[in-house]
């Protein structure tokens, strides 16, 4: 038999609430035990306390890494990561719609990212998608980048580390650069330009 609970998220997120705040868990030690192994993830860890702001790590594999807030890779599909870096690169910001001026920067990017060998052309099909104007195709990527940063960040942080900005602006992340810390060689080139 199931005996998992089938409630709407917002109805258990405000049971939880209530719990949290009354302690009626006191005396339940299945509770009690589930509760402390949550605190002790530093990933989930983030979304119940304040703290300041962590830096950026990306590694000499192009990983991604967030160390104040979790020991674990910031993990991306290589579009979405090569986005991401691209938005890093430039503190100054950059129109969805004028990104096709840096397709190339884009790919070399993306070659860095790719661990394995794919074809120049395919690399370029799915990059001029992702600069078509008429696509959805950046918003898209932003989304799943929202996504995975979210899970390590917590909701309270995600302005600094997000990619925002108003639909025909310009677009950027507003994390402190000095935050930035790039162990691969070609990405800091890129970024010290």
């Amino acid at each position: 038999m199931d005996d998992k609970a089938h409630i709407p998220y917002r109805t258990a997120k405000r049971f939880l609430i209530e719990l949290i705040k009354n302690n009626d868990f006191s005396g339940d030690e299945e509770i009690i035990r589930l509760l402390h192994s949550i605190l002790q993830d530093k990933s989930c860890l983030s979304y119940f306390t304040a703290g300041t702001m962590s830096c950026i790590r990306i590694d000499k594999e192009a990983r991604i890494f967030l160390p104040d807030y979790s020991d674990q890779e910031v993990k991306m599909p290589c579009l979405p990561k090569t986005v991401f870096l691209f938005f890093l690169i430039h503190p100054e910001g950059v129109s969805f719609k004028g990104m096709r001026i840096h397709l190339q920067e884009l790919y070399n990017i993306y070659q860095m990212v790719m661990k394995k060998n794919i074809e120049a052309d395919k690399i370029k099909r799915i990059l001029s998608n992702l600069v078509d104007p008429m696509s959805n195709s950046i918003y898209e990527v932003c989304s799943i980048i929202r996504n995975r940063l979210l899970r390590v960040v917590g909701p309270s942080r995600m302005e600094f580390y997000d990619i925002t900005g108003k639909r025909s602006g310009y677009h950027h992340i507003l994390l402190d650069r000095k935050l930035l810390v790039v162990e691969h060689e070609k990405l800091r080139q890129m970024m010290e330009r």
